[in-house]
């Protein structure tokens, strides 16, 4: 059976909105990367009964809850206090963290404040967790059916302790691998409705189930795998595949330097932009640093003049991303064979949304040759209102 996790995240200034709350966000998708989903997440307050209630409520739901946050050495940080009410229990010393703590600062030629020793006080029976990197040691507590995890909400100290201290016991508690698998597609030019449109409707594989992430300018689309059957798991990918096609931009992560670059190596790769302003060049520099790069203003903003221009003075490999027409921004690409430009249409009021999408556009077409896929297709989210090809 499927485990039951659950996060609480913790302090006034997360539930108030004060500070965005990144870490929940960030546990989530970590456990469903090792196969683990989150059920249920909370947000609370610097309130000392309203953590008790809910801890002593969640002790009789959950399997394992993450408590993030409230570790600190001031007032307000009463995670330790709230637990050890809930469990019954008296806060006590623990001597090797007070000792880790003094070394700590001893090390930096500093006394250490008073107040910090209450990052020491840990609930009786509770289990240390190492911070390696901060002052606010993690603790494990057993309740009724949950093992509670503390954590800092120091997102550093966080992800240190979740991946070095948290995941091996989890692992070894809850089962080697969780009951899940994630597989993660990165989709280029597809709109997330129209992506849903084509996905929701078709019948799915039993234990197997789609998540959709839109990241700008990408989107993600996973496929969340509660089976360890090896047929059904291919029928879906194969589903999957056959309805994105050659939009599918990358597998796992979204790396263009692992894509491309190796492919990009002693290519005389040149590079021309103007609508853009400038973040062509500099996602490239990321990639590669095997071409020359241009920011010019007033480059053509027709697609016809801008493949005249490039096969007039360009080098044979060259992308291009013209200026802003009438009709759109003209995106090029000329390669030995000839020149192919595509004028996009940009319905983002953003600036910053537009030059990025700009730019992936024209890494988008390059790949795409790299690949020899067909360089020029239909994006949803940006229409095209001209081709041209011009035979070399």
């Amino acid at each position: 059976m499927e485990p039951v996790i659950e996060l609480v995240s913790t302090g006034d200034e997360v539930l108030t909105g004060l500070i965005t709350d990144t870490n929940a966000g960030w546990l989530s998708q970590l456990l469903l990367e090792q196969g683990w989903q989150v059920r249920r997440r909370f947000t609370v307050g610097d309130d000392k009964a309203d953590l008790v209630e809910l801890f002593e409520q969640r002790s009789h739901h959950a399997d394992l809850v993450i408590v993030n946050g409230g570790l600190g050495p001031t007032s307000d940080d009463i995670s330790a206090e709230a637990m050890a009410d809930a469990a019954g229990v008296p806060l006590e010393l623990n001597q090797h963290w007070l000792d880790v703590m003094e070394q700590k600062y001893a090390s930096r030629n500093r006394a250490m404040p008073k107040s910090n020793s209450k990052q020491a006080m840990l609930p009786q029976g509770s289990e240390l967790v190492d911070n390696p990197v901060g002052t606010a040691c993690g603790f494990a507590v057993k309740l009724n059916r949950a093992i509670f995890f503390f954590t800092p909400g120091v997102p550093s100290e966080l992800k240190k302790m979740m991946t070095d201290e948290i995941l091996p016991r989890m692992r070894r508690q809850l089962g080697q691998n969780g009951h899940s698998q994630v597989r993660r597609f990165f989709l280029f030019g597809l709109s997330e409705s129209g992506l849903s449109d084509k996905l929701d409707s078709l019948t799915w594989p039993s234990g197997v189930t789609l998540g959709y992430r839109a990241n700008l300018p990408t989107i993600e689309l996973k496929l969340i795998i509660e089976t360890d059957n090896a047929d059904i798991i291919a029928i879906a990918e194969a589903q999957l595949l056959a309805q994105v096609g050659t939009h599918l931009v990358a597998r796992d992560e979204m790396n263009f330097a692992a894509s491309l670059g190796p492919k990009l190596l002693d290519r005389d790769l040149m590079v021309f932009e103007d609508a853009s302003g400038g973040r062509l060049t500099d996602t490239i520099s990321t990639i590669t640093r095997e071409f020359e790069g241009h920011y010019l203003a007033g480059l053509p903003d027709e697609a016809l003049d801008l493949a005249n221009w490039l096969q007039a003075s360009a080098r044979p490999m060259t992308l291009a991303i013209g200026a802003q027409g009438p009709q759109g921004v003209p995106v090029a690409l000329k390669t030995e064979q000839g020149c192919q430009v595509q004028t996009l249409q940009m319905h983002f009021r953003d600036p910053l949304s537009q030059r990025r999408l700009l730019a992936f556009a024209a890494l988008d077409m390059l790949r795409r040759h790299l690949a020899n896929e067909t360089v020029m297709v239909d994006y949803d989210i940006l229409p095209c209102s001209e081709r041209v090809t011009l035979s070399a």
